[in-house]
């Protein structure tokens, strides 16, 4: 008698908010039903907790948790009981702040986790070096990219200029998404059509009275709310260049989603940024706002150069972050943990 499908119980924060995690969470949703994994996604930062959650949770094999310190937050509240095997999932965040600021708190359900996977090699360095976990259970698996088809037609709108510089970001602290005012604004000295876009959901309201003021100050500097995954097409057609500005990243799928649609990609120095880029190889790495300009400038400026960084960012997210492989190594993960359970 041939087994059942697996089944697996998939916790994201968010899902239905357009940003990092839901980005995370319905990649991995898509690749596994693709797979014919059957899989249960709960945003359990968006919805209630009602008796149908429940029931499957009992139904799955194996649970699947993204983003640790949110979800130890919410299981807490609602005394939910981990009564399944189950795998997590870790970012940047939980990673270099949550588990930083308070390992006692957050290492006991990363222990009991059946294994522990991360975007990056650093990362895994960091929980081993830093936190004493044991190496075995610990599996980089880098994100890969997924962007939905749009079968909306109506056009955004979106600022004229040249060159058009993105930045997509949720409004954060940790996003630092003012960062790049200063050297844009001495770009648009040899360029006057440079137009900036902030684009991403307000999650800080005192960022956004920022954002506001900002936009307020320079006619060419613009933000656009979050808007469905499957609109990021057109939004990436737009740019003439994507930057990260963040303190402190996992691995951004939006610098991937840059790079798989032919945009170079300019960001800063964090390990998740560097666990993608290789400076003038395939992007472009700054550490102060100099350099940022020194980049913004040789992109704008050099088209041999910039063909040559588009052409080698595509090819590294082909090779490097492919959606099979992704997946195909969470199911391996989760099938070898069904049949340790027998």
């Amino acid at each position: 008698m041939k087994d059942r499908a697996l089944q697996v119980m998939f916790f994201t924060p968010y899902f239905h908010q357009n940003r990092g995690n839901s980005t995370t969470a319905r990649r991995i949703q898509h690749g596994l039903q693709k797979e014919k994994v059957s899989v249960y996604v709960y945003a359990y930062e968006e919805e209630e907790l009602t008796q149908e959650i429940r029931e499957q949770m009992d139904k799955a094999d194996v649970f699947h948790i993204l983003q640790f310190a949110r979800f130890l937050s919410w299981s807490q509240k609602h005394q939910i009981e981990l009564n399944k095997p189950y795998v997590v999932t870790s970012g940047g965040t939980d990673i270099n702040q949550s588990l930083k600021e308070d390992e006692k708190m957050y290492a006991p359900l990363l222990q009991k986790a059946k294994a522990v996977t991360v975007f990056t090699e650093k990362a895994k360095e960091s929980l081993i070096m830093d936190h004493g976990f044991s190496k075995e259970f610990i599996h980089v698996i880098p994100q890969s990219v997924y962007l939905p088809e749009n079968k909306d037609e109506t056009k955004l709108m979106l600022p004229e200029g040249n060159p058009r510089i993105l930045l997509p970001a949720g409004l954060r602290s940790i996003k630092d998404v003012l960062y790049a005012i200063p050297a844009l604004a001495k770009l648009r000295a040899g360029y006057p059509q440079t137009v900036f876009l902030i684009l991403g959901a307000n999650l800080d309201d005192g960022v956004y009275e920022e954002v506001r003021k900002t936009c307020a100050k320079y006619e060419w500097v613009h933000y656009l709310p979050e808007i469905d995954l499957s609109k990021m097409k057109e939004v990436y057609n737009w740019a003439d260049i994507v930057i990260n500005t963040s303190i402190s990243e996992g691995q951004p799928t939006s610098l991937l989603e840059a790079m798989i649609e032919y945009k170079p990609v300019i960001a800063r120095d964090n390990t998740g940024n560097t666990s993608i880029i290789k400076h003038k190889v395939n992007g472009m790495i700054f550490r102060d706002v100099n350099e940022l300009f020194d980049s913004l400038k040789r992109i704008v400026s050099d088209n041999a150069f910039t063909q040559k960084v588009i052409r080698n960012g595509y090819h590294t997210v082909i090779e490097n972050h492919n959606l099979s492989k992704e997946i195909n190594s969470y199911v391996c993960l989760y099938e070898t943990i069904k049949e340790n359970r027998k």
